[in-house]
């Protein structure tokens, strides 16, 4: 493409499309193409940028004194089709210019020139490193911007002048020196409270002037404050963010899940609420413009703040009044924790362990949503992942991430499935496959083909216990015979808030209290409950969780480590059901749930309940939180 200033929009459309079709390429192979840097010069700018990551390379190759800004202008349009346009002569459409006002234009160092195909075309001195300002600008303008590179001796005049034509030119006030305009968005560390405050200021200042305050007279505390929502919940180790959209004067609820519970944390002023949803979608590049339908995404925030590697799984669901609610859901490092932290039983531990170190069959990991069965298995993947071992994923969405492993992202929405996925593993030499979810029968015979031909599948599925898992996956159609030979284990789990170490009390249990655990323990072994056996059980647990002879009761007062709830993180209590000659004749006999159950008691299993009281024993936990998740 030759470097021709384009100064009528006509030219410019043209430029634009002649761009569409030009093959995607990069700052350093374009300017080695064109002889400007060498390969030893490439690789000592990659190399500084290691150092300095929030530094683009073209503007690293440009500090270190290996290129001019003029060779980089020349780079971006020969060789990665930039149109250049000269902002002197260009006249700049008036419904362009309204999008984004002259503070914000003038205060990022952008113009805005026309609007193409439903986008912002935004004229920037380099479009390929400012990623942080298109961000802001399509939050200002709320729709998407489409670069192209200014050539302008004074940007400021060209605006004064051009938004002095529509009437909008901005009130002078001092300069705000941004330091680096190719930074990420800059947001202090101000508590959430005060930035809210700043916005209510914001809001009434501009009120007597114009109805409705313009979003950019309020976009970068509001920009703050979001970031610093996101800081806020992953410090204080929330698992979720909801946003909660309400009619009329209702202010916008922002609520965190902590420990399984939701807690009310900021209240915004209802005319922020479209502000807020609109601002994550553009962080997660969803479309702004939809409101009717429901939309996934997922935010890298190291973007916006590269001292933070935090990722965020976004979901926007519609509800009434053409209003949306959208879930955060905070993968924080999204990095594995070891099998043996999960909470599992020794024999648990043991003999999960066992069947995952199998070269062949089946390990399914259920529970309902958020009970930690992606934790889990990616976990029991950690312990498998050695460099003999071929790995694949196919997960909706990647939420943990670790080297060795091959994911796979599904997406329904293009008929790309976990059955396809799997059948696609299948031919791709794997040794161990983890699909996220079965959630259809032709994922589940998938599964169990694949676990037949010698290899170590790994799954969930949403049921309640483990042998019910067996009854549900064979009412979905599954050959009893074949299935009974693929699976080798089931792994149950549920989440319970853990009492706070730092203000955790006991005192020796009273009869009452130790019979009050008897019974609930002993309830699922039905006929087999006898004053023998609870004897037994009593005798145990004095040896493994006694003091000086005497069971303890632990409670929790609260504390500031706590928040006063006493309560602090999580642990899973789990139902290990694996398979053996007995329960695999059961299994291709079609048995009940409850005939599963006696046959897996009878050779060691403990049900949720019985295993989250040992927790409760241990100090670990609550009888109430116990009971609270599972039934017996």
């Amino acid at each position: 493409m030759a470097a021709t200033e384009v100064v009528m929009p006509e030219q410019l459309v043209q430029e634009l499309d002649l761009q569409s079709r030009m093959p995607i390429a990069r700052i350093g192979q374009a300017l080695m193409s064109l002889g400007m840097i060498t390969q030893a010069q490439l690789d000592a700018a990659l190399q500084q940028q290691q150092r300095e990551p929030t530094v683009p390379l073209g503007e690293t190759l440009v500090r270190m004194g290996v290129v001019s800004r003029g060779q980089l202008q020349t780079a971006l349009v020969r060789k990665m089709g930039y149109p250049l346009v000269n902002l002197h002569v260009f006249p700049a459409a008036a419904d362009a210019l309204r999008k984004v006002g002259h503070e914000a234009a003038r205060r990022l160092q952008v113009m805005p020139l026309m609007l193409h195909g439903g986008r912002l075309v935004l004229a920037l001195d380099d479009p390929v490193n400012r990623h942080a300002v298109i961000d802001e600008v399509e939050f200002i303008a709320q729709m998407k911007v489409l670069p192209v590179l200014g050539q302008c001796l004074d940007l400021d005049g060209v605006l004064h002048k051009a938004y002095e034509k529509v009437g909008q030119v901005a009130v002078e006030r001092p300069v705000i020196d941004m330091n680096d305009p190719m930074r990420p968005l800059e947001f202090d560390m101000t508590g959430t409270s005060t930035l809210l405050k700043t916005l209510e200021k914001e809001e009434s200042a501009a009120a007597p002037a114009a109805g409705e305050p313009p979003v950019e007279q309020s976009d970068n505390s509001l920009v703050r404050m979001i970031n610093s929502m996101i800081l806020e919940a992953h410090r204080e180790g929330a698992s979720d963010i909801h946003i909660e959209s309400d009619p009329g004067q209702e202010k916008t609820r922002i609520r965190f899940r902590r420990d399984g519970r939701l807690y009310t944390y900021l209240e915004l002023p209802p005319s922020y609420r479209n502000a807020v949803v609109a601002r994550v979608k553009i962080m997660c590049d969803l479309d702004i413009s939809e409101k009717r339908k429901p939309q996934d995404g997922k935010i890298n925030f190291s973007k916006y703040s590269p001292q933070h590697r935090i990722e965020l799984r976004v979901a926007t669901i519609p509800t009434n009044n053409g209003l949306e609610d959208v879930v955060m859901r905070i993968l924080a490092s999204a990095k594995p924790i070891a099998l043996d932290a999960l909470g599992l039983s020794e024999r648990n531990l043991a003999q999960f362990s066992q069947a995952v170190d199998r070269p062949y069959g089946m390990v399914l990991c259920v529970g309902p949503t958020g009970s930690g069965k992606t934790t889990t298995l990616h976990s029991a993947l950690m312990r498998i992942n050695t460099p003999e071992r071929k790995i694949w994923t196919a997960e909706d969405p990647i939420e943990i991430t670790q080297p060795g492993l091959r994911q796979v992202q599904v997406n329904p929405r293009i008929d790309w499935t976990f059955a396809k996925a799997l059948r696609a593993f299948v031919r791709a030499d794997p040794d161990v496959i983890m699909v996220g979810e079965i959630r259809d029968a032709e994922t589940a015979r998938t599964a169990i083909e694949a676990s037949l031909t010698g290899h170590l599948v790994l799954s969930t599925l949403h049921t309640n216990s483990a042998p019910e898992t067996v009854t549900r996956l064979l009412d979905m159609g599954m050959d009893p015979f074949n299935f009974a030979d693929s699976l080798l284990a089931v792994l149950a789990q549920r989440l319970v808030r853990c009492l706070c170490p730092q203000c955790v009390q006991s005192r020796p249990a009273t009869s009452e209290a130790v019979e009050e655990l008897l019974a609930d323990y002993m309830h699922a072994f039905g006929a087999q409950d006898t004053p023998a056996a609870r004897d037994a059980v009593r005798a145990e647990w004095v040896q493994r969780h006694g003091r000086d002879g005497h069971l303890q009761t632990y409670t929790s007062t609260g504390c500031k480590h706590c928040n006063d709830t006493g309560f602090r993180g999580r642990v899973g209590i789990h139902e290990l059901m694996v398979m053996s000659r007995e329960l695999r004749r059961l299994v291709q006999g079609g048995a009940r749930a409850e005939e599963l159950q006696d046959a897996a008691m009878r050779e060691g299993m403990r049900t949720l309940r019985q295993d989250g009281i040992e927790k409760v024993l241990a100090g670990r936990t609550t009888l109430e939180e116990v009971r609270a998740t599972s039934n017996v």
